[in-house]
């Protein structure tokens, strides 16, 4: 039996023997060439299942990472998203520079990216005091590359996609802020409301279309009126209050038959108190307002076409 079992090893070796041949390298000049290894994974394959709330607020996430809200052109060239509306995206390329420019006087505290091996991330400056703005500098080692970078300051937090490839970049990535676009508007609309108040009567009449071409003369009593004024159809003469302390002054039209010798005719002139003005349907050319007779007559002549 023994010589049997024996003959069966024997054979055995030679018919595994050309097999593991097969898997040792060659020898060439001495040296064995070096082995391939497998790839290693960068991310393991094993499964995490989300309940309904944790896939909800993933659907939210990926919602505002693809919101379609689109940036702008800035003034200095820069590309400008909302802060807030959307993920912004920061496209570089290797051997140029690309920055992320930050808000006036903001301050970073801290900056972490997702893959810090294969991007370059520094920080610069520009300008001093108030208007000093924080610049992160970011630079890709390769094409291809995809992370994202999340940047706090003394302000807010920024989360930006990074991505590199062979030939296109943004040179320079800023932010329009919800809190300025705010106070522009803001500016604007009190802007506005000043040109208006400034612009405007309260009776609603704007200045520019109206004729303020009147001159006073005469006597100067406490009821002598503000301002007189026309807007092509009516007249109107304002004073400071329409509660005289004594008679309220009649308004009469002085007619062009006056001489050295003789008064101008006098007609009288209908008018409204509407507030604190006398309202004529026409465009007056000469007036008069009196109060009391005689010696005691006090008159103001309004005419029309004075400095």
């Amino acid at each position: 039996m023994k010589p049997s079992i024996l003959a069966t090893a024997v054979l055995a070796a030679f018919a595994v023997a050309p097999a593991m041949a097969q898997t040792v390298p060659a020898i060439q000049n001495g040296q064995q060439p070096a082995k391939t290894l497998p790839p290693v994974p960068m991310v393991s394959n094993s499964k995490v299942y989300l309940d309904a709330k944790e896939s909800y607020g993933l659907t939210l996430a990926d919602q505002w990472k693809s919101h379609p809200d689109k940036p702008r052109r800035g003034a200095d060239g820069s590309v400008k998203y909302l802060y807030g509306a959307t993920l912004p995206t920061l496209v570089c390329t290797p051997l140029q520079v690309c920055s992320i420019q930050l808000q006036p006087g903001e301050t970073v505290n801290d900056i972490h990216a997702g893959d810090t091996a294969r991007w370059r991330i520094s920080l610069a400056q520009s300008g001093a005091g108030a208007d000093q703005t924080s610049l992160v500098i970011v630079k890709p080692t390769d094409a291809g590359l995809v992370t994202d970078l999340l940047i706090t300051t003394d302000r807010r937090s920024y989360t930006i996609k990074l991505a590199s490839t062979q030939k296109s970049w943004i040179p320079v990535l800023s932010f329009d802020y919800p809190e300025d676009v705010n106070a522009a508007l803001a500016a604007y609309k009190a802007k506005q409301s000043k040109d208006y108040y400034a612009s405007t009567l309260p009776t609603g009449q704007n200045i520019n279309n109206l004729d303020f071409n009147f001159r006073m003369s005469g006597d100067r009593p406490r009821w002598r009126p503000l301002r007189v004024y026309s807007d092509g159809q009516k007249t109107y003469i304002q004073f400071s209050s329409t509660h005289f302390s004594g008679d309220a002054p009649a308004l009469v039209e002085l007619g062009n038959d006056g001489s050295l010798f003789r008064k101008p005719s006098q007609q009288i002139v209908n008018y409204r108190v509407i507030g604190d003005r006398y309202v004529v349907d026409s465009v007056l050319d000469r007036v008069a307002l009196i109060t009391g007779v005689g010696s005691r007559q006090t008159k103001v002549v309004i005419t029309h076409g004075g400095r």
